[in-house]
C-alpha cells in the first residue's frame, strides 16, 4: 500500500505540476512568440522597402523613370513613400514625395520626386548621395 501512494504522489509530481507551470507561464510564452512574430514582419517589410527603393534607384540611373509617368503608376511600382508634402511656392510643382533606404540611419541618401497638379512627375533629385 506504501509503494501505492508513493507511486501516486510521485505521479502527481510528474505529470500535473509541469503542466500547471505550463498554464501560469503561457501569457508569457504567448507574448514572447507574438514578438517573434511581429519582429518577423518588420523585417519583411524593411527588406521589401529596401528592395524597392534599390529598383528606384536603379530605374533613376538608367533611365528608365520618365517623366510625365502618373503617380499611381510610380507607386504601384516602388511603393507609397514615407512622406509626400505639398510644395509651397514652387510653379508647376504641386507634391514632392521622399523615398530612403528604411535602414539608412540619419545620413542616408533620398529621393525627391515632384508631381504636378495632374499627378504627373515632373522631375526628381537625390540628395545625400554616396
Amino acid at each position: 500500500m506504501k509503494i501505492t501512494n508513493n507511486f501516486i504522489l510521485c505521479a502527481f509530481f510528474l505529470f500535473f505540476l509541469p503542466g500547471c507551470a505550463y498554464i501560469t507561464h503561457l501569457d508569457e510564452a504567448m507574448f514572447v512568440k507574438n514578438l517573434d512574430d511581429n519582429q518577423k514582419q518588420m523585417q519583411a517589410q524593411l527588406a521589401k522597402e529596401a528592395r524597392l527603393y534599390k529598383k528606384l534607384r536603379g530605374d533613376i540611373d538608367n533611365q528608365r523613370l520618365k517623366q510625365l509617368t502618373q503617380k499611381r503608376v510610380v507607386f504601384s511600382r516602388y511603393g507609397k513613400p514615407p512622406l509626400c508634402r505639398p510644395a509651397e511656392g514652387q510653379e508647376r510643382i504641386k507634391e514632392t514625395c521622399i523615398y530612403r533606404m528604411p535602414s539608412g540611419g540619419l545620413f542616408t541618401e533620398i529621393i525627391l520626386l515632384d508631381f504636378d497638379s495632374q499627378d504627373k512627375l515632373l522631375s526628381w533629385q537625390i540628395q545625400g548621395s554616396k
